[in-house]
């Protein structure tokens, strides 16, 4: 038996996290591993200006059991179950506890709590036969349930409950063969979800005053997802590796009690979609050694309307609720790509250039009418648009244990959307678009047994707003989210070959700053505390 004591303290979260984790043989070809996780979060410390965000702490308890059974003969059999569950979690900027950093606007609501909740049981075989007609074998089956209720007080008198329930219901196969073509690799997916719903409004005593007809979602719905998939790698010659392939995709939703937006009355929503997609990527080695390699591709993309698309009914971004929008159509996507990969003794590089058409994309528009308040929006297939960016990362080993590390991402986009009510496309920027960021840092290690990294963050300001963007005041500050540079400092020890810790101190300036969109700061200056021990 191996077991591994994992614990972790973060100062400016107040975060407590552990782990018990064992391993054993039961008997020849038996393996378990279970696990148990406590996580406790406190409230989170933004930097100098901004301080402690009340009610951002929750607490988590997660635990995990796997048996592998592996009787020789190349194949392998695993049952493993997983369980997490997350109490008391805000979501602040909708309440009084919302922050008013760089001219925010702060909720009214006086409570918005979320418990949350998955199990996942899954059972799954797999097996090689080098030189058979069925080289690599993979199948299982799968069940998750989700679970998730929200508690909301809006005023003293103005209490409601709502939540949903998602069983999984899926199965797999995965193989790979040989051919005269080539490899090829196949396979099929199913995957139904069935999904329960709800929604009460409650008198102040917690009695239930209403019963409304759905939840988040639609209630007594269902969707089932089918892909059927081909891929074959060709060699055409020694330096170049040609993948080819394609998918059919097909999906069917069924709500039976959704609430019409526009009467109040129940109605269903149904529909069914397919399509088939293909992919095509090559490789090209600029040397013997493979050291630098070239590599494009182009794929297409295919998603059909899901059940929050088709029958939401919930707030959205600040003072919006969706309401339900049947009849969407899916999303097409053709996607672009090319790059060169560096893999040498000391340096392994990439660079990349990305470019991605977009057509009949589903977006949030709005209505004009006001619902409790609060803007009403639906969703439409909007029209044509294109997202563009360029990737670079990489790690050189300069020497005597010195190693330095960088990264930079660069991200544009526009897509043809509904600005308000009338209908009429206007092109604006991407909902949420990433800001230019980038990562550099250098790192020491001596005898994998002391280590040193110091490394700085950087991001752009976030201001190529959407119209919608611009509207959410109470996760994104008035002209955009502001840039920001985070300095981070780590070392770690070994003292014993089963024991190693470490200590972290982020945000060494106490800088105020959160990712763009996001609806809390991140952490101020910030201890980390960490030490694993396997024994």
């Amino acid at each position: 038996w191996t077991r591994r004591i994992y614990y972790r303290f973060a100062g400016a979260e107040d975060a407590h996290t552990a782990r018990l984790e064992t391993i054993g043989r039961l008997g020849d070809a038996l393996t378990l591993t279970a696990g148990y996780s406590w996580k406790d979060f406190g409230d989170l410390e933004g930097g100098g200006e901004v301080g402690t965000q009340e009610k951002t702490g929750y607490d988590e308890r997660d635990w995990d059991a796997k048996l592998e059974y592996d009787p020789g003969g190349g194949g392998r059999l695993v049952l493993a179950h997983q369980n997490v569950e997350l109490d008391d979690a805000w979501r602040t900027h909708k309440t009084i506890y919302g922050i008013g950093w760089e001219g925010l606007t702060v909720g009214d609501e006086l409570r918005r709590v979320l418990d949350q909740e998955r199990e996942l049981t899954y059972v799954q075989y797999r097996r090689e036969a080098r030189g058979g007609p069925v080289e690599t074998l993979e199948a299982g089956v799968s069940y998750q349930r989700q679970a998730e209720d929200r508690e909301r007080v809006r005023t003293r008198d103005r209490y409601d409950v709502q939540g949903f329930e998602d069983g999984t219901l899926g199965a797999f196969m995965h193989a790979r063969s040989p051919s005269a073509l080539g490899s090829l690799v196949y396979g099929v997916e199913y995957y139904r979800d069935d999904v329960d719903s709800f929604q009460r409004n409650l008198n102040p005593d917690g009695s239930v005053k209403s019963t409304a007809i759905q939840g988040p979602v639609g209630d007594a719905a269902a969707y089932d997802l089918l892909g059927v998939y081909l891929q074959d790698e060709l060699r055409p010659a020694e330096r170049v590796s040609v993948l080819v392939g394609g998918r059919y995709e097909f999906a069917r939703a069924d709500a039976d009690a959704v609430e019409d937006p526009a009467t109040g009355d129940r109605m269903s929503v149904s529909g069914d979609w397919d399509d088939v997609v293909g992919s095509a990527r090559m490789l090209y080695a600029l040397d013997a050694a493979r050291t630098w390699t070239l590599f494009a591709g182009v794929s297409q993309g295919f998603r059909a309307p899901n059940l929050s698309d088709l029958t939401r009914l919930d707030t959205a971004r600040t003072d919006e609720i969706e309401t339900p929008s049947p009849g969407l159509d899916p999303e097409h996507f053709t996607a672009y790509e090319a790059g060169l990969k560096a893999a040498a003794a000391d340096l392994s590089a990439q660079v990349a250039y990305y470019y991605t058409d977009i057509d009949g994309m589903i977006v949030r528009t709005p209505t004009g009418n006001e619902i409790d308040g609060n803007r009403e929006v639906t969703k439409q297939n909007g029209g044509d648009g294109y997202v563009q960016g360029f990737e670079a990362d990489g790690r050189w080993r300069v020497g005597a244990g010195v190693t330095a590390f960088g990264a930079f991402t660069w991200m544009y986009g526009e897509v043809e959307t509904f600005p308000t009510s009338d209908p009429v496309l206007v092109t604006e920027y991407m909902d949420r678009l990433m800001p230019p960021t980038g990562r550099l840092g250098v790192r020491w290690a001596r005898a994998r047994r002391y280590w040193i990294e110091a490394a700085c963050t950087m991001a752009g300001k976030a201001d190529k707003l959407s119209t919608r963007d611009a509207a959410d005041t109470s996760r994104i500050p008035p002209g955009g989210t502001p840039g920001y540079v985070v300095y981070d400092v780590r070392a770690g020890w070994k003292p014993l070959p089963d024991l190693a810790l470490s200590l972290a101190v982020e945000n060494v300036t106490d800088a105020d700053y959160r990712i763009h969109g996001s609806g809390v700061n991140e952490p101020g200056r910030n201890v980390v505390l960490t030490a694993d021990w396997v024994f």
